[in-house]
């Protein structure tokens, strides 16, 4: 007997009936047999790889054109309403600390009241806004769901109030910051006024604080051209004064304020810019004032009255 396909067959006799046993051994399936039996599973493959294919290229098309951003933000605002019916709306807002900032101004930088729903806030965001007001040195917003809002200021500290170009009056910091329009509770503050004069409100605060005298009577404190410091006096008086003031600049305001000649004088201005000088300019320069304010400069203490002389009477 030949070998088919290279399978081996042995015959057995089995007896008397001349039957045989035929076995066969162990066959190596050819790569035909192979694709023939998984024929269908390649079709079923080929079949989903083809639709994958088709519906990727629809998908990058419709791309390309811009209708699947139209769709998608659709179905984003159909569920973003759907949230907002089921509850999820911020409409409970608890805030601490913020004594100082108006409330427009905190509900505009919280983007309140929001129309979406509160799955789509974006508490970091509201927080970086917050941040960029006057009034506040640092914040923390925290977004409880379903509805609730809660914030957390720490503000800066009011130290003198600044009447900036069209006098309208701003509370500043120490830091010279402005943190927003200054009203009524800030009227004890130093005003000052002047482009600049936010920087050294705190220098030339600091030097008065040890002349209280000076500092009740104080008006308005004006940087003029970021040169020299015009001060208003609560009787009008006007004191020019060096941009750096020091002790004994202040010292000779002092004596001045407190001179008896000085208060009959009448005067507009002191100008004590220079060191050595002292310049006097009165509220109204004519000659008859001119001569009055020298003689009182120029005169002396009053003497006292000598008592009557006694002589022997006649």
């Amino acid at each position: 007997m030949q070998p088919v396909n290279q399978d081996k067959v042995r015959s057995t006799n089995l007896g008397d009936g001349g039957a045989q046993r035929v076995d066969k051994g162990t066959a190596r399936p050819s790569w035909f047999s192979i694709a023939q039996a998984h024929a269908d599973y390649a079709a079923r493959v080929g079949f989903v790889v083809s639709i994958v294919f088709l519906v990727a290229t629809a998908f990058y098309a419709l791309r390309l054109s811009g209708a699947t951003q139209a769709i998608f933000d659709e179905v984003a605002v159909m569920t973003d309403r759907a949230a907002y019916d089921a509850g999820f709306r911020l409409d409970d807002l608890t805030t601490s600390g913020s004594k100082n900032t108006p409330r427009e101004s905190l509900l505009k930088a919280l983007a309140l009241p929001y129309a979406n729903s509160s799955l789509t806030y974006d508490a970091a965001e509201a927080q970086d806004r917050l941040v960029k007001l006057g009034w506040v040195a640092s914040a923390e917003v925290r977004r409880i769901l379903p509805s609730r809002l809660e914030v957390l200021v720490n503000e800066r500290e009011p130290f003198a109030r600044w009447a900036d170009s069209e006098n309208i009056e701003q509370a500043i910091d120490r830091e010279g910051r402005i943190l927003g329009p200054a009203d009524g509770r800030f009227e004890t503050l130093l005003l000052f006024a002047g482009e600049g004069a936010p920087a050294e409100a705190a220098d030339l605060a600091d030097a008065l604080s040890g002349h209280e005298t000076i500092k009740r009577r104080i008006e308005r404190l004006e940087l003029v051209a970021e040169r020299f410091w015009q001060v208003k006096l609560d009787n009008g008086l006007i004191l020019k004064l060096p941009r750096k003031v020091n002790e004994l600049v202040l010292g000779k305001v002092e004596t001045l304020l407190a001179s008896s000649k000085i208060a009959d004088m009448a005067l507009d201005t002191i100008d004590l810019r220079l060191t050595n000088r002292t310049i006097l300019q009165l509220r109204e320069p004519t000659l008859a004032n001119r001569d009055r304010a020298i003689a009182i400069i120029t005169s002396g203490p009053p003497q006292p009255a000598s008592p009557p002389r006694r002589g022997r009477a006649l």
